[in-house]
């Protein structure tokens, strides 16, 4: 699955996730966060706060995003995120945060500033 989603990534968004593949890209950013945060992934639940509880900062997003790039051959348009991602607030759950992700790769990309 990971080559086929690799695929689909670099394609280029926006990018419709089957169900499997949506949960595959979420478990890999929950390993990202622990990894992030020295944690066990089991200590990345749906519902943990991640700004608060576990203490994720703007830092930690940004290594985070950078563990999925590099998983996934992908750059990220850091500008783009949702704000759930980039800057989210202390009650931001992880599953927020994650679907803040999903919806990133699912929307199409902003066009650039007229000039």
């Amino acid at each position: 699955m990971k080559a086929s989603l690799i695929a689909k990534l670099q394609a280029g968004r926006p990018v419709a996730l089957s169900a499997a593949e949506a949960s595959y890209l979420v478990e890999a950013l929950r390993q990202a966060v622990a990894t992030t945060l020295e944690v066990p992934p089991e200590e990345v639940a749906d519902d943990s706060l991640v700004f608060g509880d576990l203490g994720l900062d703007s830092i930690d997003v940004f290594d985070a995003l950078d563990q999925l790039s590099e998983q996934f051959e992908v750059t990220v348009a850091l500008e783009e995120l949702p704000e759930t991602v980039l800057r989210g607030k202390p009650q931001t759950t992880f599953g927020q945060f994650a679907e803040g992700l999903l919806r990133y790769f699912q929307e199409p990309p902003r066009p650039p500033p007229a000039r």
